[in-house]
């Protein structure tokens, strides 16, 4: 899948110099329009499904029928971010384009019920639990310095260094009842699973920026970027329980790896001041290939193992705010 979409960036690359020459030719657009500095204050409602796997992580033994699965597992839902962006032109006539991007997907605890579970995230015999809290957050911060050149009238070229950093949590629970001690009370012991799977991605990026006016106010804007990164990944788990029967358990892992990372979008920009105010909406898309996320160390290894970092996470995001322009 990833050589798949690597290959599509591309193409879409290519392609998207060789459509530029059809750009309307008699507009000279800037990403500055004319002026020497701009500013973009941006909110973005964003979605990061599960994958399509479907695979049952929590079932019911007596009907085989599956009540949590790896879908459900790795789906963070929605989320809002923020996104500010800097565009100003150097003394020397060069453009730079500062742009940062902060987003952060609360954890959401599912709750799973039942009197005869079974599930691999309690593989030893006699310890399925009645009871499994399963909560999933994670959050997302990316900085970038990308300098700019016009190629051809509506096509500017774009490169410079980026730094991504994401961080995954999971929290897994278990409870089930327990005799420590024959003829003694019972007693409810609960497992905690904590995981946190952290990623700092360092490199940079290139990409294309499409501008095509659409009236005298209104302008239609379209991008793909796309960068590969050093990316030095850490996980710590630590298992602990509610009762003295056994002692907190802390592991950690680090692994670098090679990450790619790539996004697509469109925006529709609409005067509100002419050459001073503007406002957006758009959408986007984002894949990033191989990094650390906390639910696949959760079936694995990952100390003996090493982390898996082969996961291709998706996300996506309506876009609006507003440009000014001096």
């Amino acid at each position: 899948m990833s050589k798949f979409f690597k290959l599509s960036v591309l193409i879409f690359l290519l392609a998207g110099v060789g459509m530029s020459s059809t750009t309307n030719a008699q507009w000279q657009p800037t990403t500055l329009k004319d002026n020497r500095f701009s500013a973009e204050f941006g909110v973005k409602l964003l979605d990061r499904p599960g994958d399509e796997l479907g695979l049952p992580l929590i079932s019911d033994r007596p009907t085989n029928a599956t009540l949590f699965d790896a879908s459900q597992a790795s789906d963070l839902g929605g989320a809002v971010g923020a996104e500010v962006k800097f565009n100003f032109e150097t003394g020397f006539g060069r453009e730079l384009e500062f742009r940062t991007i902060l987003a952060d997907w609360s954890e959401d605890a599912t709750q799973i019920s039942g009197p005869d579970l079974v599930s691999p995230f309690f593989p030893v015999a006699g310890s399925e639990p009645t009871d499994v809290s399963y909560g999933y957050g994670s959050d997302y911060f990316s900085v970038e310095l990308m300098a700019r050149r016009a190629v051809r009238p509506g096509v500017t070229f774009m490169f410079g260094p980026r730094i991504i950093s994401t961080k995954d949590e999971v929290t897994l629970s278990g409870s089930l009842t327990v005799n420590p001690v024959t003829g003694g009370a019972p007693i409810t012991v609960t497992q905690t699973t904590v995981t946190e799977a952290t990623n700092i991605l360092l490199g940079g990026q290139t990409g294309f920026e499409f501008n095509l006016p659409v009236n005298q106010s209104v302008w239609a804007n379209a991008y793909i970027r796309a960068g590969g990164y050093f990316n030095p990944t850490e996980v710590n788990q630590s298992v602990a329980n509610n009762t003295s029967l056994a002692p907190p358990i802390t592991n950690t892992a680090t692994e670098n790896t090679g990450s790619f990372m790539a996004e697509v979008g469109g925006r529709v920009y609409v005067d509100l001041l002419p050459n001073a105010a503007t406002l957006y909406v758009g959408y986007e898309a984002n894949w990033i290939d191989g990094i650390a996320l906390a639910p696949a160390q959760l079936l694995t290894d990952f100390t003996t193992n090493g982390i898996e970092t082969t996961t291709t996470p998706f996300f996506h995001a309506v876009t609006a705010g507003i440009r000014v322009q001096y």
